[in-house]
């Protein structure tokens, strides 16, 4: 996946093809940004982001409640 973004990235800088290129750009980031593999790697990413959040929300909750816990990043299930 990086290195399609990274031809993209390269094509536009790089890229003296005038309207042309413009729209072949447009086309193949439209492309990359509906692919499966992309939706793929968003869901996994919000998952983990909604893990990490729920993790920081107990250990907050935790210290504000005063726990005595002696280990802040126990596995919070």
């Amino acid at each position: 996946m990086g290195a399609i973004v990274g031809a993209v990235v390269g094509y536009l800088y790089g890229s003296r093809a005038g309207k042309d290129g413009h729209a072949e750009l447009k086309q193949s980031w439209e492309a990359i940004r509906t692919s499966e593999e992309v939706r793929g790697m968003l869901a996994g990413g919000i998952s983990i982001a909604g893990g990490l959040v729920q993790r920081g929300s107990q250990l907050l909750i935790d210290r504000l409640q005063g726990s005595s816990s002696s280990n802040p990043l126990r596995r919070v299930a």
